[in-house]
């Protein structure tokens, strides 16, 4: 695809390709590290713990080029390039292309999510209130989702806070890797073209991004935890 053809049509798709795999991952971490906090040092936990290193220190140019052997080029499932359109129709069009860019995003931010989530989840459960939570006879269920769930997923909103300006920049190797017409391959097109007007608006977006990532991290914050609260001086 041509400079051209990606500056005359701006790859608005890069959201499906970038927020969908946080998203997801943050589906299956939560979940995934309250079970390894309430089943710590149990086999579960070790199993799990194993694989979260896995893909923790996984590359992801490594993980993507895994995938596109086992399941593109061995099996035959899923296509090697990702939907070849700009608009996020197009993206949506082709939701075959979209697995392998995705799991590839996916696989490592689970990782790096769910070893955040245990740790938080772990010190939540050794309080004192969560003590007295069981000494009054709440339920399990009750116990996670009013108490271990609110308190331990602070580190993570932090996490997202931090990571938006990579969500909306897109994911440079990953789109490279698989042929997708996202953010990172605009970036990456645009550096190799020097077109510094689109560099300059891609840094002006990342700069946006960062700010309005740590700005949303802390209102999240005095939503999730009552004892934050603004205050004036």
């Amino acid at each position: 695809m041509s400079a051209a053809a990606i500056e005359t049509n701006p790859p608005a798709s890069a959201s499906a390709t970038a927020v969908n795999p946080w998203v997801i991952a943050l589906l299956v971490a939560i979940p995934i590290g309250i079970v390894q906090a309430l089943r710590r040092n149990k086999p579960l936990d070790h199993v799990l713990t194993g694989a979260a290193f896995v893909g923790y220190a996984m590359p992801t140019f490594w993980l993507g080029i895994l995938l596109l052997v086992g399941f593109s080029s061995g099996l035959h499932l899923f296509p090697s390039e990702g939907p070849q359109g700009a608009s996020l129709g197009a993206s949506l069009s082709d939701p075959a292309g979209l697995v392998l860019p995705v799991a590839t995003l996916t696989i490592v931010t689970v990782a790096q999510f769910s070893r955040f989530m245990r740790s938080s989840a772990i010190d939540v459960l050794l309080q004192d209130y969560i003590r007295t939570a069981r000494a009054t006879g709440a339920s399990r269920w009750r116990l996670v989702t009013r108490h271990v769930l609110r308190n331990s997923i602070l580190p993570i909103i932090t996490l997202v806070g931090l990571s938006l300006p990579g969500v909306l920049s897109g994911a440079i190797v990953v789109e490279a890797l698989f042929n997708y017409p996202g953010m990172g391959w605009l970036f990456w097109t645009a550096a190799g073209t020097h077109d510094y007007p689109v560099l300059m608006g891609f840094t002006i977006v990342v700069a946006l991004a960062t700010v309005a990532g740590n700005l949303i991290a802390d209102i999240a914050y005095t939503v999730a935890d009552p004892r934050i609260r603004l205050k004036a001086s």
